[in-house]
């Protein structure tokens, strides 16, 4: 087994024999990277915008834990987006020297050897990944745990050394009883002393993401409002007039410049230590004047027109036989221009039952999907395509029955289809189970026909008194 499984299992061990589960949590004040991206307030973070807690590493910072590169991801690959670093990619939070409160969340707390905090050198390298030659390392402050399960929150009372201009925090929560400990980072701005910036001039009221590529004719625009609704006289818009313009960190800083050249109400940008506004490339906030009476400002994507695009799907049939436990559904797509072409499989419930994927540039081909442990009922294929190079999709969803391996399962039609027919032994299908029924002899083949949506206690199978009509077949 591989050296870091063997130290998980035995956490998991441990951790079972304390009578806990496994230990969460995550700095809330000042919000750390990881929660200000489930916060929103950071974008392109991956998984950990569905779970900041979760960013637990080995113990032993600074001799041991997170590689150097890898101390905001806790080393794990999943969590890597948080390795990116350069002065402008993270959202900051103001804070000065002195005493500082720092508030941990915990979503399964668990016994606690301490909490420590690191903060980066005077002359840290903004631009250069976080690693150890980064950080002071010997802890600005230390909370002795005690060995004891902390509350949902815990609160620690610090004096945060003085520092200039963007810097980054480390807390780490090491726990008791594993060799485990969490790793979260906060991105925080200092604030000039000699020239303290007015926070009441502006105001945060939105933020412009880099959330996409743009391409050639489209355009990004701002939307501001105030208490009477949008205001269009403040409106800025930028049209992608080239490749190179549309790079997500391209466009968001050509249109964050343009604010501030057309607006004098609104400002986009990072706030410096000195109260500057500045645009940058990437992820850059929206700001109106405090007393401009705004109380948001958003931004919206108007695509150009995407070139005629088409999805075409062949060769399905309304029902398929299950044999020896097994069954494959193969078909043939068509792809009018480029297309990514993801296909799935789902039995009635909804539940994931099969996957095929393929790219497909103006052309056919045939594709097959093995369904997993088939079993007899209603099913879907859905089969979507992502047009290359845009956000458009196309989709198309196809309705089938799968049908148990029975050599003599033959029936005459598929309820309620031909409803108006049924007589002594007529066999039908019922979709909703999969499964065949005989219509009972005379009188009660009768009821067989006695069917309505609104009327349907003789369903075969599904209706109150469906036996009065029905034999299972």
């Amino acid at each position: 087994m591989h050296k870091r499984q063997w130290i998980c299992a035995a956490s998991a061990l441990l951790m079972l024999g304390s009578g806990n589960v496994f230990a969460h949590g995550y700095i809330k004040q000042p919000e750390a990277r990881g929660y200000l991206c489930k916060l929103g307030e950071n974008s392109q973070c991956g998984a950990v915008q569905w779970e900041p807690q979760s960013l637990e590493g080995y113990s032993g910072f600074p001799q041991n834990g997170p590689a150097d590169g890898q101390i905001a991801s806790a080393g794990l690959a999943q969590f890597s987006p948080l390795n990116e670093q350069t002065v402008s990619r993270w959202a900051k939070r103001p804070i000065t020297a002195g005493p500082t409160s720092f508030t941990w969340r915990f979503t399964a707390n668990h016994v606690t050897r301490n909490w420590r905090y690191y903060i980066t050198r005077p002359d840290w390298l903004a631009n250069q990944p976080l690693n150890r030659a980064a950080f002071e390392l010997v802890p600005f402050c230390v909370i002795d745990g005690g060995m004891q399960q902390p509350p949902q929150e815990a609160t620690h009372n610090c004096d945060v050394p003085a520092r200039e201009g963007y810097q980054v925090i480390l807390g780490v929560w090491e726990v008791g009883d594993t060799p485990m400990s969490f790793y979260n980072v906060m991105d925080v701005m200092f604030a000039d002393v000699a020239t303290p910036p007015d926070p009441s001039a502006w105001q945060a009221k939105g933020m412009l993401y880099p959330s996409m590529d743009l391409h050639v004719g489209d355009q990004a625009m701002t939307r501001v409002f105030d208490a009477s609704g949008e205001r269009s006289d403040l409106q800025t818009r930028l049209q992608v007039e080239s490749s190179e313009q549309g790079q997500r960190n391209q466009w968001t800083y050509l249109l964050a410049s343009r604010i501030n050249q057309q607006q004098s109400q609104l400002k986009a940008g990072q706030r410096g230590s000195n109260g500057a506004i500045q645009p940058v490339y990437g992820q850059n906030s929206l700001f109106a004047r405090a007393d401009s009476g705004i109380q948001r400002i958003e931004v919206q994507i108007d695509k150009a027109p995407a070139p005629d695009h088409e999805l075409l799907v062949a060769g399905l049939q309304p029902s398929y036989r299950i044999r020896s436990g097994q069954l494959q559904l193969a078909f043939n797509v068509t792809a009018v221009g480029a297309l990514q072409i993801s296909s799935y499989v789902y039995d009635h419930g909804g539940n994931a039952k099969g996957f095929a994927a393929t790219e497909l540039a103006n052309g056919s081909q045939p594709m097959s999907i093995n369904v997993e442990n088939p079993a007899p009922g209603h099913h879907q294929l859905v089969v979507s395509a992502k047009v290359a190079g845009s956000e458009q999709v196309l989709q198309k969803t196809f309705d089938m029955m799968f049908v148990a391996d029975d050599g003599s399962a033959s029936y005459d039609f598929t309820f309620p289809d031909g409803l108006r027919s049924y007589t002594a032994g007529t066999r039908v299908l019922q979709p909703k189970t999969g499964q065949l029924y005989q219509c009972r002899p005379f009188p009660q083949s009768g009821y067989c026909t006695q069917w309505s949506a609104a009327s349907t206690q003789f369903e075969p199978g599904i209706g109150s008194h469906w036996q009065d009509a029905w034999l299972a077949d």
